[in-house]
């Protein structure tokens, strides 16, 4: 299983970075995106990493904020059309081809009106406008993406909440409420005696997801990859009483991105090498 990181908010290895992720997995016997950033740059950092975005087979986009889910037009405009094999030899020469585009998971309700406060304003965060496209897959619940692909939202737990979600917000009938992260989605992958859970920002908190992929799969969870969202999070009690819980559930952690890097070195003073960072450019095999 190979996990690497295309976009994140830093790097060591000298690529562009932006405020966002997007992760390129190989596992199960399936090539895909775990999420596209904000925009093309994406696609300019999976060349540099000699990664082709014509061999994603499917795209996971985490929730409905702009720097997870702003590269879908670009994406969709790289994979206008592909060729698969179907049988034997190379698609051109021999055996039989067909032509597909490679689906979209988004959760159904990822492409609401969801935004930011600071300082009394209130900045977009949605996504583009692109869940009529056709290459869009629904999702709700628990879904089964191949085998040993499992995608889930509906995580209910406050176990650990991020006060750095009351920041978030979305808009209903003009009205701006809190956001409830019912658009957020994790990905298991089961591989052999590895049960990795991947999130996003892990907004419906990190915990609580991590009892939900365990209630799912019936199996401890081994790994967690991605954002914990508690980025700019002051309160040091929260802080080292999360990373407390997370070395007693004896899993490695590697994180990125909204986990933030103050919060992130708190935490590895805690739980030592069950915790890692996770930037642009870096690979991760499990």
């Amino acid at each position: 299983m190979l996990i690497r990181t295309v976009i994140e908010d830093t790097s060591r290895r000298g690529l562009p970075t932006e405020h966002g992720l997007c992760l390129w997995i190989e596992a199960c016997g399936r090539k895909f995106f775990f999420d596209l950033g904000q925009g093309a740059l994406f696609a300019d950092n999976a060349a540099s990493m000699g990664i082709n975005p014509q061999e994603a087979e499917f795209v996971v986009i985490s929730h409905g904020h702009y720097d997870h889910g702003g590269g879908l037009s670009t994406f969709l405009a790289l994979n206008d059309a592909k060729q698969y094999q179907t049988s034997g030899g190379t698609a051109m020469n021999h055996g039989t081809s067909h032509t597909s585009q490679p689906p979209i998971y988004i959760h159904k309700k990822a492409f609401g009106a969801y935004y930011s406060e600071r300082n009394g304003r209130f900045t977009y965060r949605g996504l583009p406008h692109l869940q009529d496209n056709e290459r869009m897959r629904l999702t709700d619940g628990t879904v089964c993406i191949s085998d040993g692909l499992t995608l889930f939202s509906g995580c209910s737990g406050k176990e650990f909440f991020s006060p750095a979600n009351r920041r978030i917000l979305k808009e209903v009938s003009g009205q701006f409420v809190c956001d409830d992260f019912c658009h957020e989605q994790s990905l298991i992958l089961q591989e052999g005696e590895n049960n990795v859970l991947i999130a996003g920002c892990a907004h419906g908190g990190i915990l609580n997801i991590i009892s939900r992929a365990e209630e799912i799969t019936r199996k401890p969870v081994t790994h967690v990859v991605g954002g914990m969202h508690v980025v700019g999070v002051n309160d040091r009690d929260f802080i080292d009483g999360l990373a407390h819980a997370l070395k007693a559930r004896n899993c490695m952690c590697y994180t990125c991105h909204c986990t933030g890097s103050e919060a992130y070195e708190e935490m590895k003073d805690i739980m030592g090498d069950r915790i890692s960072y996770i930037s642009a450019g870096d690979s991760v095999r499990i």
